[in-house]
């Protein structure tokens, strides 16, 4: 017996719902009476055979499919590719039908929708009732006028952003990575997802990709938040030529001006503009650094939603501190959860202040499988409300969830000797919740690092010496196994990597350091929180500090920091800077050395009057450091402070700009990350 268009639909709703879904359920997504459905249930029932897998019914609870996981599968593909657009479920349908009205010009007519859905008129309009509130929520309104058809009104960056969460919301992740990635994606999905993904024509998105790709080289932007950006565009090309653009105020647009990204947009908006035939208005430039600033997190200029990387820690701890509370689990002291939520919230607060779009691809699952995550998610994010002055949507709290899940699954410190890769094209802490997941469930495993799926190369396996991957998408091949896995390692999953663990011969392991003497680590922890508190207490900030000379600025230096000895100390900093220059940063040089007439290690901060002319730039800012002759922990937490003049862009504004106790507070966060590290190393 062949699978009719209805049974098809039905089978939809059952291999997308876990347990047994109720008639009536089934009915509502179908638009059709549930004894319509219970009718069609036995002739359902036989279809079924020749697939094995068989349908429950229980009274009460409704229906469910059952059967292996392979034969659910086959079922799962055999009805996504028999589809067509005459089989649409009432969902696709609806989706198609508002991609037309925000993409149409002029008014539609109710019979020609009805013609182009296969549907009649009083479908069409049954469709626009239920579309109306979506379409509300986006600020766009829904026109209806007899005689002349049905269109909407509403502003333009409303109507892209409309657009896009539909494209996101009805469109596999998959398919728009592999169609940014020319894999086929537009012959392999459903009608539906054709219609959608016929709004960002695929050779159009592969031109934008190489532009994007071009303007961002080095920015670090994740795969999602790259494909997102792509979308976007693309759908800001179709407006254009159509005469659709942007329009924003020039307060925002003038701070927008002030950053860094705006110039890489307005490249990418002169390479948009050669390659389609288009004129871009400074409008869509802003726009395009608004998205910029989103994918990666850059800090935006003083009045314009600027977070700096101290505010970022502060809101990273409270929600640490708020879900150890309310858990009963050790979080707060969970490095990696502090590195992801930092890393994380940086472009969710622009996002957030900037009132775009946040979409994760995950929520429906985390809803559904996790749902006391998202519950502990959202008691713990008070202060990140704070900080944007309005409720979290979903989709950030099911973000926030998942780094929350993957602090809570990394318990137990297992010494694995299989070397695997995650690989994830959905985020960080997207293959960080894997990974954990993964190092809890096995003991032979080590998991050397999460990638993203589109930069995981042959050379990447080699270098890292990996086993085999695990990763949530499809990957071309590679000269190792590759497991493919949901984010959250469900029992198949685990299955395959089963599979392939019991066949791995693992590569030359990496032998583990051993600890120390329990004695000889107190000893370490004794010298290096004396030396954290020596350094805490001793910090001096100078202002206005007036020099003509190296020298002198060497001079001030020492008598900034020590009492007695600073002429020796002074020369022993001019003798450092003849070994070679410590320009560290803009208007700013490292002044430091080691000197037997120290007692303590001392570190300060002097800041000139008018600028010091050094070599061919100018300094404005010294950092002074001085360390006593063989201290290595004193030694040890100064190299810590030089390196985060790397690092973290931020510690290099806060010492030229900060006062002292922000310094301050910054050096304890620094100090007491160095800390916790060294304590899982020693203990």
């Amino acid at each position: 017996m062949e699978l009719t268009a209805r049974m098809r639909a039905i089978l939809s709703v059952l291999l997308t719902t876990d347990g047994y879904v109720p008639a009536e359920r089934i009915a509502s997504a179908l638009d059709v009476s549930a004894r319509t459905i219970t009718r069609e249930m036995h002739g359902l029932e036989m279809a079924l055979m020749p697939y094995g897998i068989t349908l429950l019914r229980r009274t009460g609870a409704g229906f469910m499919l059952t059967g292996d996981k392979a034969d659910l599968t086959r079922l799962r593909t055999q009805i996504s590719k028999t589809n067509v657009r005459g089989e649409l479920t009432p969902d696709q349908r609806r989706s198609i039908l508002v991609t037309r009205l925000l993409m149409a010009d002029e008014p539609l007519k109710l019979f020609a929708l009805a013609r182009i859905l296969d549907v009649t008129d009083s479908t069409v309009s049954h469709d626009l009732d239920r579309l109306q509130p979506f379409l509300a929520e986006q600020g766009i309104t829904l026109v209806r006028r007899p005689g002349l058809g049905v269109f909407v009104e509403g502003a333009e960056r409303d109507i892209r952003s409309a657009l896009v969460r539909i494209i996101h919301d009805h469109v596999d992740e998959v398919d728009l990575l592999a169609l940014v990635a020319d894999d086929g994606a537009e012959g392999a999905a459903s009608a539906a997802d054709r219609a959608l993904l016929g709004l960002v024509n695929g050779a159009q998105i592969r031109t934008i990709d190489d532009i994007v790709a071009e303007e961002t080289h080095g920015r670090d932007i994740p795969d999602t938040a790259r494909v997102g950006l792509v979308v976007h565009l693309a759908l800001a090309v179709r407006r254009m030529q159509q005469h659709d653009a942007i329009v924003m105020d020039a307060g925002t647009l003038g701070e927008l001006r002030r950053t860094e990204e705006f110039a890489a947009a307005r490249m990418i908006a002169a390479q948009l503009g050669a390659a389609f035939a288009l004129s871009v208005p400074e409008a869509e430039i802003g726009y395009i650094t608004m998205h910029l600033l989103g994918a990666r997190g850059t800090a935006l200029p003083a009045g314009a939603g600027r977070v700096d990387n101290f505010r970022l820690v502060q809101i990273a701890q409270s929600i640490m501190r708020l879900a150890s509370e309310k858990s009963g689990a050790p979080l707060i002291r969970s490095r990696t959860l502090l590195s992801g939520l930092v890393n994380h919230l940086a472009p969710a607060l622009h996002r957030l202040k900037l009132h775009m779009d946040i979409r994760n691809p995950l929520l429906a699952q985390m809803e559904a499988e996790h749902p006391e995550l998202m519950e502990l998610a959202r008691y713990s994010t008070r202060m990140m409300e704070e900080e944007v002055g309005t409720p979290l949507p979903a989709d950030e709290l099911a973000y926030i969830a998942i780094h929350i899940g993957a602090a809570l699954t990394e318990a137990g410190g297992d010494r694995p000797v299989v070397r695997v890769l995650v690989a994830c094209p959905t985020g960080l802490g997207t293959s960080r919740l894997l990974a954990s997941r993964i190092r809890r469930a096995y003991e032979r495993i080590r998991v050397v690092g999460e990638l993203s799926s589109l930069a995981l190369t042959a050379q990447e396996i080699t270098c890292r010496a990996v086993d085999f991957v695990v990763s949530t998408v499809p990957l071309p091949p590679l000269p190792v196994p590759v497991v493919v896995a949901s984010a959250f390692l469900t029992a198949s999953d685990r299955a395959r990597i089963d599979t392939v663990l019991a066949a791995c011969v693992p590569r030359s392991a990496i032998e583990t350091q051993e600890k120390p003497r329990f004695s000889e680590a107190m000893a370490e922890i004794h010298c290096l929180s004396g030396a954290i508190y020596e350094l805490l207490t001793g910090f001096r900030l100078r202002v206005d500090v007036r020099v003509q000379t190296l020298p002198q600025l060497a001079d001030a230096a020492a008598q900034l920091l020590v009492s007695e000895s600073a002429a020796d100390v002074a020369a022993a900093l001019l003798r450092r800077e003849e070994i070679a220059p410590t320009w560290v940063a803009p208007q700013m040089i490292l002044l430091h050395t080691e000197a037997s007439v120290l007692c303590t290690p001392q570190i300060g901060v002097l800041r000139l009057a008018q600028p010091l002319p050094y070599g061919a730039d100018t300094v404005h800012t010294a950092l002074v450091m001085l360390a006593p002759t063989e201290t290595a922990a004193a030694k040890q937490l100064l190299g810590v402070i030089s390196a985060q003049i790397a690092e973290r862009p931020s510690f290099t504004d806060i010492l030229a700009h900060g006062d002292a106790d922000e310094m301050r507070r910054t050096l304890e966060y620094i100090f007491e990350e160095h800390f916790r590290e060294r304590l899982e190393e020693l203990l």
